[in-house]
């Protein structure tokens, strides 16, 4: 398939964006690499999804609304659609999906979903605005999962974590994940040193995922100790980290909203961790990827 792409450039940093899930797929400096993985078949076939409007997996992939059931994959139906372009500039972009016959057989809610690129000096900046254009409630959840370029195995490399600009430590329970669902126990991950060693192991059991963070800023650490990339993120609901064994890509993920439980009901207005949106209101929410 042929795919549109967005070029964004400044004197720092240049981004390229598909229209194909508004989907970010080159992050570099000028004169610099891509810190974006590049996808394969082998391991994970995207490199920057865009989650809406769910985070996660439906228990059985459906849940039901006013009686109704609805199917849904894992992390929404955004990622696999087509976005336009509804703001252009050198250095600035909006992407926008706006609900349809084919979303409303997926997901009943009238919605206009809008993911704006913004080059600032060597951070780009992702925008998630979310409007309700039906006339009732709506839930939703939103996320990002970008990938990353790993220089060489995933061991060796590490997570440094900040609060405010200042190295912070901590100990934090991370929820466990089975089949795809939270399982509803945690195991504690020690970071009181403020950085974590990564390993295949750690990821054994899926992602890493803690809810409500500690933390405003993560740099990603190559085995020499050299920063290859700053991920900001001031209000984010929970994060995800997450790798498969021996691929050559690692995600920071960004979340407003997580999957289900393994004892969930299939009603909606019961699932954890959805935004809600009165009629005709909106929402944004933000992060931050800096090239050092």
């Amino acid at each position: 398939m042929n795919e549109s792409m967005v070029v964004m450039v400044n004197g720092s940093i240049a981004a390229e964006i598909s229209l194909l899930g508004a989907e970010l797929r080159v992050l570099r400096k000028i004169d610099g690499e891509n810190v974006m993985w590049a996808a394969d078949t082998d391991h994970w076939n995207r490199v920057a999804p865009n989650l809406f409007p769910i985070v996660g997996r439906l228990k059985g992939d459906q849940y039901q609304v006013d009686g109704r059931v609805y199917n849904m994959r894992q992390h929404g139906f955004a990622r696999d659609q087509v976005f336009e372009v509804v703001e252009s500039a050198a250095d600035e972009v909006v992407l926008r999906l706006a609900y349809s016959e084919a979303t409303l057989a997926l997901y009943p809610y009238q919605f206009e979903f809008l993911v704006r690129y913004k080059l600032e000096g060597a951070t780009l900046w992702v925008e998630y605005q979310t409007k309700n254009l039906g006339d009732a409630e709506m839930l939703y959840s939103v996320g990002g999962h970008p990938g990353f370029a790993l220089r060489g195995a995933l061991e060796g490399h590490s997570l440094a974590f900040s609060q405010a600009g200042e190295r912070v430590g901590f100990s934090a329970d991370r929820r466990l994940i089975e089949g795809g669902y939270y399982s509803g126990k945690t195991a504690m991950v020690d970071v009181s040193t403020g950085v974590l060693a990564l390993s295949d192991a750690l990821f054994e059991s899926d992602a890493i995922v803690f809810n409500e963070p500690g933390f405003d800023a993560v740099t990603l650490l190559d085995s020499q100790g050299d920063a290859m990339l700053d991920f900001y993120c001031w209000e984010w609901d929970a994060v995800g980290f997450w790798t498969k064994s021996g691929a050559p890509f690692f995600c920071i993920e960004p979340w407003w909203g997580w999957a289900d439980e393994v004892g969930s009901t299939d009603q909606f207005t019961e699932k954890a961790g959805l935004h809600k949106l009165a009629a005709g209101a909106e929402e944004s929410v933000s992060y931050g990827i800096g090239l050092p």
